[in-house]
């Protein structure tokens, strides 16, 4: 068993191999002098270890030869998987184009179908949308506004839209036929941007800029979306003026309420405008009128 491990040893050196079976063979070596040394059993020795090493050499030889047809059966039985996947591929790949072809060939079929669902609904939307405003505008006519959506607070923003609406078709109506429901819808619709204001006012005194930002997108579309400005910019300088330096008061506030009418207001950059517009005909330009004639004053003294 050790002399067959040798064989296998990394590097393997076949003359070091046979002075160790020597050495290790009764007789075969120089130990014990030149009278010890026994020729015939050496031999023997090596030639039952020769026959040991072709029996082996035939062992090794029949497991390579099974190895080798065991790999080759695999790589057989390999190469008919790869070729059944492959085939398996080809057809994945084409019902994936057939697939590809009846979604595309579908999604065509959809957006036309959008399309004329699109140009049915719409003059639909708006008949119903024209019949709604008829049914408002009779209730102006008949001077009884019965419907909850004018008088119901809390539905302040869809009276809004309403109104707004009624305001812009009655300016194209005749004077003479229709000037009593003009003039109600003018006074509902002043009454509202009113009411909208005041509640635009008391949403920024209370600090809301959630209800201050939805009260603006509302009156954007009305004449008084204006005067809501205006009333901003003089709600939002009130306490500001402490210091006996009118400028740094002016950089403080602006650069407080520069974040603010950004969130509130969809055109921020126009109320900024007018902000600092506003700051210097009515702070800066007096303040430096009045520090001229100080200083005129003095002079003439």
């Amino acid at each position: 068993m050790a002399t067959t491990a040798q064989l296998f040893e990394e590097p393997f050196d076949a003359d070091e191999y046979i002075e160790r079976l020597a050495w290790r063979t009764p007789g075969g070596g120089s130990k014990g002098g030149a009278e010890a040394f026994d020729p015939k059993r050496l031999l023997e020795e090596f030639e039952n270890h020769i026959e040991e090493l072709k029996q082996l050499d035939e062992k090794i030889q029949r497991k390579v030869e099974k190895l080798e047809h065991q790999c080759h059966r695999e790589a057989k039985e390999f190469a008919h998987k790869v070729q059944d996947l492959q085939r398996s591929n080809q057809v994945a790949f084409q019902h994936f184009q057939e697939l590809d072809e009846h979604i595309s060939y579908v999604a065509t079929k959809v957006c036309h179908l959008g399309d004329q669902l699109e140009g049915v609904n719409t003059p639909r939307q708006r008949a119903v949308e024209a019949q709604r405003l008829m049914t408002y505008f009779n209730e102006f006519l008949d001077g009884d506004l019965r419907s909850d959506v004018f008088n119901n607070p809390d539905k302040i923003k869809e009276a809004a839209d309403i109104i707004q609406k009624l305001h812009l078709i009655a300016q194209e109506l005749p004077f003479d036929r229709f000037a009593d429901v003009k003039a109600k819808i003018a006074s509902k619709y002043h009454d509202l941007e009113r009411q909208l204001i005041q509640e635009f006012t008391a949403a920024q005194r209370r600090g809301e800029i959630g209800r201050m930002r939805e009260v603006a997108a509302v009156l954007l579309h009305f004449k008084g979306y204006a005067h809501c400005v205006d009333v901003y910019i003089k709600q939002c300088q009130e306490g500001a003026y402490l210091r006996n330096d009118v400028f740094e008061d002016t950089a403080v506030l602006c650069q407080r309420v520069n974040k603010q009418v950004g969130e509130v207001f969809s055109s921020p950059e126009t109320v900024m405008a007018k902000l600092i517009q506003n700051i210097f005909e009515n702070k800066l330009q007096q303040n430096y009128c009045f520090n001229s004639y100080q200083i005129w004053f003095i002079d003439c003294q």
